[in-house]
């Protein structure tokens, strides 16, 4: 089950990477949109967090609920954003699905 939580995690930092990694590449052009790896980033996101509590639970680590649902709606917003900006081609999802990539992360590492 280690082995598992352990194959989450990475995944789950996969997620994160090619999201805030797709925000900055496309920062640097003139008219960034919101591309369908955003939206599959933020399904990844969701199931490989899931996938990571249930192992903790299953190992009888410690979770952090509070925590936990913070990213989820910050995960559901990512990806309601992403889907609402591949669809429309707003500028203002691109930069909105950004924000709350880096408000995960930032709750991810400074969250105790």
């Amino acid at each position: 089950m280690e082995i598992l939580r352990q194959v989450f995690l990475v995944f789950h930092l996969f997620g994160f990477a090619a999201l805030l990694g797709g925000v900055f590449f496309q920062l640097r052009g003139k008219d960034p949109v919101t591309g369908s790896y955003m939206l599959s980033s933020t399904i990844v996101q969701l199931v490989t967090g899931a996938g990571l509590i249930w192992t903790r639970t299953s190992l009888d680590l410690p979770v952090m609920h509070a925590k936990m649902g913070v990213k989820l709606a910050l995960d559901v917003l990512m990806a309601a954003t992403a889907l609402i900006g591949m669809r429309n081609k707003q500028p203002w999802a691109f930069y909105a699905v950004g924000v709350f990539t880096a408000a995960a992360a930032v709750v991810a590492v400074m969250w105790k």
